[in-house]
């Protein structure tokens, strides 16, 4: 069996960032404050090596390579900028993309990563939750098969994307009359822990206010934001997905503007 170096691993991703991604970045002049989330990222890997946490590093990565797949889809004369101030407030919006005829489009990143975590308490947790599934759909897991940790996942993964929206929501506005535009949420995923299906499902749900038939998480959902006294205004523009493999530098799958799935998930 073939043992790998974690650490070894994260400084050989952290090096191709370095070399293949950032001299991307710094290149193209439409990033106007690449150097804003560059530093950002050296200053996470930084506290990784002092204190041994990755994460922050990871979804530091993220946008990195976000920004780098806006760019791509950006125009000639656009302009991406970084984490640029509000009035009224200290948090910020990520990215604020402006359009050659001045349009302004705001663009928060989440990573999405739900532990992996089994074992009975889970499970029992799972078929709680479970019991809300409507009978027109399944998510097929075992208990033998690990499934508390699979449907730990599937569950917490909607939870977070109902947490990010409210937030983002609430955030957004604080952003000054002068500055407005479109607020739109990039949610990003290795594709192992939670697949675009997912996001398609609550994307459709955010946008018509009323979930699809075979949408698993439905009633659970509409618990969840009940017993967290959660609701929405609808005032997001649009949900858009980002893949990218842990070990990846450059995203391999993204995806703007969702609206809802063509098929029925199953896992």
């Amino acid at each position: 069996m073939t043992t790998i170096d974690i650490h070894e691993s994260n400084e050989k991703w952290i090096a191709e960032v370095h070399s293949c991604l950032l001299p991307k970045l710094h290149a193209d002049q439409r990033f106007i404050d690449v150097e804003k989330l560059t530093k950002k990222f050296k200053l996470e890997i930084e506290t990784w090596r002092k204190r041994g946490k990755f994460g922050a590093v990871v979804e530091i990565g993220n946008e990195l390579a976000a920004a780098d797949c806006l760019l791509d889809s950006m125009g000639e004369g656009d302009k991406l900028m970084y984490e640029r101030s509000m009035a009224g407030t200290e948090k910020r919006i990520d990215f604020l993309a402006i359009t050659s005829t001045g349009q302004r489009n705001w663009i928060e990143v989440k990573t999405v990563a739900p532990q992996w975590v089994d074992g009975e308490e889970k499970w029992q947790r799972f078929t709680r939750i479970a019991q809300g599934f409507p009978e027109n759909a399944q998510l097929d897991v075992k208990k033998e098969w690990m499934g508390a940790a699979v449907g730990g996942q599937f569950i917490n993964t909607r939870w977070s994307f109902i947490k990010c929206a409210a937030e983002i929501e609430a955030r957004a506005a604080f952003i000054p009359d002068s500055k407005k535009g479109p607020v739109s949420l990039l949610f990003c995923s290795t594709g192992s822990a939670w697949c675009v299906d997912e996001l398609e499902d609550f994307a459709y749900c955010y946008r018509t206010g009323k979930p699809r038939a075979d949408d698993l998480m439905q009633n659970a959902a509409k618990k969840y934001m009940h017993d967290e006294g959660i609701s929405f205004n609808r005032s997001l523009a649009g949900f858009h997905y980002l893949g990218r493999e842990c070990e990846e530098v450059f995203a391999y799958d993204f995806r703007m503007n969702l609206s809802g799935p063509s098929r029925f998930l199953s896992r």
